[in-house]
C-alpha cells in the first residue's frame, strides 16, 4: 500500500534525513498546509496544528512524497511514532489536507504539540529559515519577473531552470498582474543570484508584496547549466488567481 506523505523539515530534498525516503517519488515541492512551524533547538522543526503568530503564520511549506509501507515504517522510527495515541510518541501521525497547484490532496503528516516551545519559524518555511542564518543566499528570478529591474547588491550566479513548473499570470498585485511560477509541469527558466540576507527585509519582501499576503517565499530546486542543482529562494502567489494577460 502506498501513502502520500507531507514533509516539512529534515526529510525534504537536500536535508539530512532525506535519504530515508529512498526512491519515493516527489509529487509536489511547493505544497502547503495549515499549521505553524517551530524550531525545536535540536536541529529539526516540529509542526503544530493551528495558526501561530510569526510573520506569514498560518501555513507550513513542504514537499509531498508517495511512500510505501517500508518507507513509512522508517519514518515512524525517525519521528518516534509508536502508534495512534501512544504516550511514548514524540510526534503524532495524522491525516490532513495539503494544497498544491494541482488542487487539494489528503496526506499523512507528523505533528507535535510537545515540541512547540521553541521559536516559531516565519512563513512556515524551514529551508528559508536555515538559509537566512547565513550572510548570503541564492535567489531565483524567473522569466516574466525580469521587468522589475536589477537586483541591488546581487551577484549573478548564472542561468538556471526549475523543472516541473511553468510561468503563468496568476499573481494579481496592486499594479495589475505579474508572472507566477506554478507547479503544473513544464520548465521555468530564470537567473540565479546571490543576495545578502539583509536584502530580504530591506527590499525583497516589500517588492514582492509579501507582507500584504499577495506572495509568499518558497525554496525551489534550481538546475544550473552545469547540471548542479541548488536550493534557492523565489516568490510565488500565496493564492493563485484566474490567469489574466498582462497589459502591454
Amino acid at each position: 500500500m502506498e501513502h502520500l506523505l507531507f514533509v516539512y523539515g529534515t526529510l525534504r530534498r537536500g536535508e539530512i534525513n532525506h535519504a530515508l525516503l529512498g526512491s519515493s517519488r516527489c509529487e509536489s515541492f511547493l505544497a502547503v498546509m495549515p499549521g505553524s512551524l517551530y524550531d525545536t533547538g535540536r536541529g529539526y522543526p516540529a509542526m503544530a496544528e493551528g495558526k501561530g503568530e510569526a510573520e506569514g503564520a498560518g501555513i507550513v511549506c513542504g514537499e509531498i512524497y508517495r511512500v510505501d509501507e517500508e518507507t513509512l515504517a522508517r519514518i515512524d522510527d525517525l519521528e518516534d511514532y509508536y502508534g495512534p495515541g501512544d504516550p511514548r510518541n514524540l510526534y503524532e501521525r495524522v491525516e490532513r489536507t495539503a494544497r498544491t497547484d494541482r488542487g487539494e490532496t489528503d496526506v499523512l503528516v507528523y505533528v507535535s504539540d510537545k515540541l512547540r516551545a521553541g521559536p516559531e519559524i516565519p512563513f512556515g518555511e524551514w529551508k528559508l529559515y536555515r538559509m537566512a542564518k547565513k550572510p548570503a543566499l541564492p535567489y531565483f528570478v524567473y522569466d516574466g519577473c525580469m521587468e522589475d529591474g536589477p537586483i541591488k547588491m546581487a551577484d549573478v550566479i548564472g542561468r538556471g531552470a526549475v523543472y516541473g513548473c511553468q510561468v503563468r499570470f496568476t499573481r494579481h498585485v496592486s499594479g495589475g498582474v505579474r508572472a507566477d511560477m506554478v507547479e503544473t509541469g513544464g520548465v521555468t527558466q530564470g537567473i540565479l543570484y546571490r543576495i545578502p540576507v539583509e536584502a530580504l527585509e530591506g527590499s525583497l519582501y516589500r517588492r514582492e508584496e509579501v507582507r500584504t499576503g499577495i506572495c509568499r517565499p518558497a525554496v525551489v530546486p534550481v538546475t544550473l547549466d552545469s547540471g548542479e542543482v541548488a536550493d534557492a529562494l523565489t516568490f510565488v502567489a500565496a493564492e493563485k488567481q484566474p490567469e489574466t494577460a498582462p497589459k502591454k
